[in-house]
């Protein structure tokens, strides 16, 4: 793909590989905008990546843990946006206690699957007028270590932190190939991949006791940087042109878990997020 005049747009990119994303994508000169749902932290973020590269990328301020304002969130991205060459869903996080949002969606889910999902959606329409483009999914390895659930699949039998991050994980996958199967032109490409493992903050939402474990354990990991080459590799490389529905390690084509392979499970999957999306949406319409 080539880089010249094209549009990104990045979430999570605050801090760690996002924030690395959108550094590297600004570098090399494309034209970035960051979702972030901390507006000091995103003048921040800005104000660095400029200092540092001399151009300056643009944010859009949105919690993607809500599902009933992320319609708002891409319909002003739309207007702001005359196209969308190049979309990397990067925001996410591991919780080691249970909780839901205020819409009843348990938090891991929420932020690594139906955020994804949603606000991908919500800007097809974009995408559409923008093709060839790119929707970029960063996942992680981590989904291989419990397959989804369909019958618990908002974790209110059996939770765990671990769990409940990889089988959020692994529902984003399924995700992105069942849009794959909606577009088999591949002009807009759904590609999800695994970035290695990487030492950031993403974690730090957990408690002291934890940060503190993850601190010494991150010294021995990847940097951001080395986690958004991969990602950079996939968003811009000509090799990729008309590939979709694919997974990654880090530069290399591989197979993601064979449950997302199961067609069954996989609608299954789809529709049980569709149903309770459209249940918050139109319950914020009535309102």
């Amino acid at each position: 793909m080539d880089k010249g005049d094209k549009t990104a747009l990045i979430t999570g990119a605050t801090s760690g590989i996002g924030k690395a994303i959108a550094l590297e994508l600004t570098q090399r000169k494309l034209d970035v905008f960051i979702v972030a749902r901390d507006e000091d932290r995103a003048r921040k973020t800005i104000k660095e990546i400029e200092k540092s590269t001399g151009n300056r990328p643009a944010y859009f301020i949105g919690d993607l843990e809500c599902q009933r304002t992320i319609p708002a969130l891409a319909q002003r991205i739309k207007e702001k946006l005359q196209r969308l060459d190049i979309l990397i869903l990067n925001a996410g996080a591991v919780f080691t206690n249970r909780a839901t949002t205020d819409e009843g969606i348990e938090r891991s889910m929420a932020l690594n699957h139906f955020a994804p999902i949603h606000l991908t959606s919500e800007l097809l329409p974009l995408l559409k007028e923008s093709r060839p483009c790119r929707v970029i999914n960063v996942s992680a390895g981590a989904h291989l270590l419990s397959p989804v659930d369909p019958e618990d699949f908002n974790f209110e039998r059996n939770f765990g932190g671990v769990k409940a991050y990889a089988r959020s994980k692994m529902a984003a996958i399924m995700g992105f190939y069942e849009f794959a199967s909606q577009y088999p032109e591949n002009d807009i490409q759904f590609l999800s991949l695994h970035p290695g493992v990487i030492g950031t903050s993403f974690s730090e939402n957990n408690g002291k006791l934890y940060s503190f474990f993850m601190s010494i354990f991150r010294q021995i990991l990847r940097s951001p940087a080395s986690g958004a080459a991969p990602v950079v590799y996939l968003a811009l490389s000509p090799e990729l042109a008309g590939k979709s529905g694919l997974y990654f390690n880090r530069f290399k084509q591989t197979k993601s878990h064979a449950l997302t392979y199961t067609k069954a499970v996989r609608q299954k999957v789809w529709d049980i997020t569709w149903q309770k999306i459209k249940e918050i949406t139109e319950k914020n319409h009535k309102k």
